[in-house]
């Protein structure tokens, strides 16, 4: 189901105020135990032996640094959050969209799933395996006599007990044997409509049937 923008970018936002605030309040924290080692050393200094204005100046001097560097590390936040805004905004922009990307990852909710990969030559055997998040197999399916190109196989969701599995995160390999014995080349990708956007650990998702894809892997984009 599709999201609107405004969710997308207040998801955005909230996850850009937790990583940057840390970081401000380290600055925030240095700048003032800096302020207070220079008023105590003011205070306590000997009168009858001054910090020379050189030393002073100095000191003065490294503050300075220290409010620049503040005000750089304020501005590259601003941009970094701005980069973000205009990545969500191109998420966004992919619903309703046919895309076909690389990637092997199935976000199994239940249903079945379809499969999608290519073939560079004719195989006489080719074998998808479904793997779990922790990255043990949970099914092997064997294809026979398969044609050169674009192939796909349905997933029913179970393993290899016939045990429907929990819903979640899967991924597929695939691999061919061709006429003659040898390998042959494989791609999978994801091919469907986007139909919403989803944000973990800070990477934006885009969701295409029961498979998440980032903007990096996606190869042709139509409608």
């Amino acid at each position: 189901m599709a999201i609107g923008l405004d969710t997308i970018l207040a998801n955005q936002s909230a996850a850009d105020a937790t990583s940057t605030g840390a970081v401000r309040d380290k600055i925030a924290e240095q700048k003032n135990m800096f302020l207070n080692l220079l008023v105590k050393q003011l205070q306590y200094q000997d009168p009858l032996n001054p910090v020379e204005n050189t030393e002073f100046t100095a000191q003065l001097a490294q503050f300075s640094q220290l409010e620049s560097l503040s005000e750089m590390n304020s501005n590259i936040e601003l941009m970094a959050r701005f980069q973000n805004s205009m990545n969500s905004m191109q998420a966004a922009s992919f619903i309703g969209k046919q895309v076909n990307a690389t990637g092997n990852t199935i976000n199994f909710t239940g249903a079945e799933s379809t499969i999608d990969f290519n073939l560079q030559d004719n195989a006489s055997l080719v074998t998808v395996t479904i793997y779990n998040s922790s990255g043990s197999a949970v099914r092997t399916m064997d294809m026979r006599g398969v044609q050169q190109g674009d192939v796909s196989c349905v997933w029913d969701g179970r393993n290899n007990s016939g045990e429907v599995l929990s819903p979640g995160t899967y991924y597929f390999g695939i691999q061919a044997t061709g006429l003659t014995g040898a390998a042959v080349g494989t791609t999978s990708y994801a091919n469907g409509t986007v139909t919403g956007v989803t944000f973990e650990n800070g990477t934006i998702y885009l969701q295409v049937g029961d498979k998440k894809i980032t903007l990096a892997d996606i190869t042709k984009i139509t409608g």
